[in-house]
């Protein structure tokens, strides 16, 4: 990805703008697989690892 912004910097920006806007109005959202407390991040490693999660996962400090 660092490539392709470095190479194409006004079309990468142009996305990022695009996605900014789409996530704010709430048209776009990113899928969360699961949410769990940093004491559980040994889970949240093996989760992701395995690949069995279908969107983020997402560690709470609070």
């Amino acid at each position: 990805m660092a490539r392709f912004a470095t190479a194409h910097a006004d079309v990468y920006e142009r996305h990022r703008r695009e996605l900014s806007e789409l996530s704010a109005t709430g048209r776009i959202r990113t899928a969360v697989h699961a949410e769990l407390p940093l004491e559980e991040a040994s889970k949240a490693h093996e989760t992701v690892e395995s690949r069995a999660n279908p969107g983020k996962v997402v560690l709470r400090t609070s």
